[in-house]
């Protein structure tokens, strides 16, 4: 099965070439996507931590479960969140929007969330693990 086809399909693989090493600008491309994944309100309140010390990918393991994708698949991304993001000085996510928007969205950001954990959870991505036949 090829990346895109997985992506598609929103398979989890389990098993790899741990000899596999996926070129860099296939990551890029890959990354360069996952990046405009869509959030409530644009906040994008996560990041992106590329893992390549064998390691730390190791000792990555040993808490994951003992998945041996940790280890062994061409890269290993760990995702983080802050499930407060849209706390801190909202309005930065539209200062380029026209004023009646950003007089409209940013009181509604607090709307949304504010006092509704059940909502800032479920506006996350799920944490898990993602993995693709590389």
């Amino acid at each position: 099965m090829q990346v895109n086809e997985a992506v598609r399909a929103r398979r989890a693989i389990k098993w790899y070439d741990p000899e596999h090493k996926m070129p860099e600008a296939t990551f890029e491309a890959l990354m360069e996507h996952a990046i405009l994944s869509p959030t409530a309100f644009n906040i994008q309140n996560w990041r992106f931590v590329r893992v390549t010390d064998p390691k730390q990918r190791q000792a990555i393991r040993a808490v994951a479960w003992d998945q041996a994708q940790v280890t062994e698949a061409s890269e290993l991304l760990v995702l983080c969140f802050d499930n407060r993001a849209w706390s801190h000085a909202p309005e930065r996510y539209w200062v380029h929007a026209p004023q009646e928007v950003q007089d409209m969205l940013v009181p509604a950001i607090n709307d949304y969330y504010g006092g509704k954990p059940q909502v800032v959870r479920g506006s996350s991505i799920c944490p898990r693990t993602m993995t693709l036949p590389l």
